[in-house]
């Protein structure tokens, strides 16, 4: 039996079940969310802000460290809180693991008004899964064990500590792969997430740049105190004597950071394909065409008449465009309905006018 004989005859099932189906949609999306807070939470503590205390060797006089990559988003911002309490002379967070338990309390801090705004101005189901996401990446983030050099996240970051180029290309490709994951379900990574989501779905555009826009001012803050005594480097057998940060040394964090965030952003809009538009140009014989797709696509189109340059027989041209998802769903209706139907799919940068948009559960 062909897979997607069985696809059908399982989709009709569920359809006939919706108890059983409603179910079933729920505990994926449970799991995507895990997942995604999994995937967030392993990057930030092994790549971003892994716990030196535990594996580093200041053994090389005058030499200097970067103990921990600037983030960006909710994570960004509570590491800026973080390092707000340390400049204050609150010596217990100093501690790693102490770090990583205010880290993720501030995240999920930071979270809450915006998943008041999210409750009013996007919809009740996806405030819901992504303040389930923030509160499972509050809680790996703390539990996820790092207070062991023999603990498998130190052993990564140790063998990776001091390459930050490297460091930044996984860290950005496990935050976009974690923010992608939570789009696919209509929910999101929280943070500038949510605020970034908005704003690409009531202008129709892909959400990583919207993201790249507000982190850089979050770059900017996290930069300004990493040049205060008390900041994010220590210099070598300084024996925990904190120093501010050389102004080339945070101008290196923030190039760093830029580019987790282009890797970030790369990753995201690769991934996530709920924004991205495709031009059809659909030349074809059968003249009701356009109706079977409209039947099936909630999109419209626009047909012209033509004529065919060899044979001159009398064609159809019809003009639409669709989210990159619905390309093949139309591709697949056309070469169903008339197999000799010929289709040219144009990627699509950004589409004015009125086009519709799958509302939000």
């Amino acid at each position: 039996m062909k897979f997607s004989t069985v696809k059908k005859e399982a989709i009709n099932y569920l359809y006939d079940h919706p108890i059983l189906k409603l179910s079933l949609e729920h505990s994926y999306m449970i799991f995507i969310t895990i997942l995604s807070a999994i995937i967030f939470s392993f990057g930030f503590k092994t790549f971003i802000s892994p716990n030196y205390n535990v594996f580093y060797d200041f053994g090389i006089d005058g030499e200097v460290a970067i103990r921990q990559l600037a983030s960006t988003g909710a994570s960004g911002i509570s590491q800026i809180f973080v390092e707000i309490l340390k400049l204050c002379g609150l010596d217990w967070i100093r501690d790693g693991e102490h770090q990583y338990i205010m880290n993720f309390v501030f995240y999920l801090g930071v979270n809450i008004p915006l998943a008041v705004f999210s409750w009013f101005k996007i919809s009740k189901k996806f405030t819901i899964y992504t303040l389930l996401n923030c509160a499972f990446v509050t809680l790996f983030g703390i539990l996820l064990p790092t207070g062991s050099p023999d603990d498998f996240l130190n052993q990564i970051a140790r063998d990776i500590f001091d390459q930050p180029v490297a460091r930044v290309l996984f860290a950005g490709t496990c935050t976009g792969l974690a923010s992608a994951l939570a789009y696919s379900i209509n929910s999101c990574a929280g943070g500038i997430d949510v605020i970034a989501y908005y704003i690409s779905e009531k202008k129709s555009s892909p959400v990583g740049k919207f993201s790249a826009y507000i982190n850089a001012g979050v770059i900017s803050v996290f930069t300004i105190l990493s040049v205060i005594p008390g900041g994010i480097i220590e210099p070598a057998g300084s024996g925990g004597d904190f120093e501010a940060v050389r102004i080339s040394t945070a101008s290196i964090i923030v190039m760093f950071t830029f580019l987790y965030m282009i890797v970030t952003t790369l990753v995201v809009d690769t991934l996530d394909t709920q924004n991205k538009k495709v031009s059809l140009q659909i030349f074809t014989k059968n003249e009701n065409l356009s109706q079977i797709i409209m039947s099936n696509i909630p999109h419209g189109c626009t047909i012209c008449q033509g004529e065919g340059g060899f044979t001159g027989d009398k064609m159809f041209v019809i003009y639409m465009s669709v989210r990159k998802n619905e390309a093949k769903k139309v591709v697949a209706l056309c070469r169903k309905a008339d197999p000799n139907s010929f289709i040219n799919a144009l990627a699509t940068e950004q589409i004015y006018g009125k086009f519709h948009r799958q509302p939000i559960d």
